[in-house]
């Protein structure tokens, strides 16, 4: 099946790390898309790897937290890039690990606003574009954590609950429009940011734990979303969609 989205640009946050928002670039873009990059951090290294793959790129830093500065990119990308058909809500952060108690207000908040109001800025700002075109496709990077929970992540699991109300939500506000939105929650996946909190003998149990017994990679969720984003998904809207290795099935 091959997947054409040539005539779209699509808009992917948190691309500046070797992790899942690079991966979501390189493969909208082989799909055929004009791929806008946003991120706080350097984005050197992912546009060097966009352009050497000839894909139509542009990197816009913007803390997606600011409203107005989300706004003013939104509008400079569609002025570059031609417009915002597709956006990938896959910045997000993990300030801390630790139990309830113990995790400070001022960081529980800051994973709220990147992860949860972030996602809901961009999709804001994306929105009249869409309906104008009466075409859009909106991906939210929510997680396990996000769908079960998880002890010591109190803060971020929340912000992943949330994301999957946001995007339910947009779905049936958007259906009419023909602007899906559906959400991606993936297990283990073997990225940087990831192996940051885990770390020798956790990482043998929890690959032990998934049925495939091993972790996924970024290519695996940039696959479903090239997948949600093309018009062989034009039917699915408002789903969640488990990339886990099985972690979520019942297992003796």
């Amino acid at each position: 099946m091959k997947i054409d989205l040539r005539g779209k640009t699509a808009i992917v946050t948190g691309a500046a790390g070797n992790g899942l928002g690079r991966a979501d670039a390189l493969a909208l873009g082989h799909a055929g898309c004009k791929v806008a990059v946003i991120d706080v951090a350097d984005m050197s290294q992912t546009m060097s790897v966009l352009k050497n793959e000839d894909i139509t790129a542009r990197a816009y830093t913007c803390d997606i937290s600011n409203h107005e500065l989300v706004e003013k990119t939104v509008e400079q990308i569609v002025t570059d890039l031609g417009g915002a058909d597709v956006l990938v809500n896959n910045a997000s952060i993990l300030t801390t690990v630790g139990m309830f108690g113990d995790i400070p207000v001022e960081k529980w908040n800051r994973d709220i606003q990147v992860n949860l109001i972030g996602s809901a800025n961009m999709s804001r700002a994306v929105w009249p574009h869409m309906h104008k075109h009466k075409w859009g496709r909106i991906i939210f990077m929510s997680s396990v954590a996000g769908t079960r929970g998880g002890a010591g992540q109190t803060s971020y699991a929340s912000t992943k609950a949330g994301v999957i109300g946001l995007a339910k939500s947009l779905a049936i506000e958007g259906a009419r429009a023909n602007i899906t939105a559906n959400i991606i929650a993936p297990g283990v996946m073997e990225t940087d940011a990831a192996m940051t909190f885990i770390r020798g003998d956790m990482l043998d149990r929890m690959k032990k734990s998934i049925p495939m017994r091993k972790f996924g990679r970024p290519e695996d969720i940039a696959n479903a979303i090239t997948f949600l984003c093309s018009d062989q998904a034009n039917y699915i809207t408002g789903q969640v969609l488990e990339v886990d290795g099985g972690s979520g099935l019942f297992v003796f």
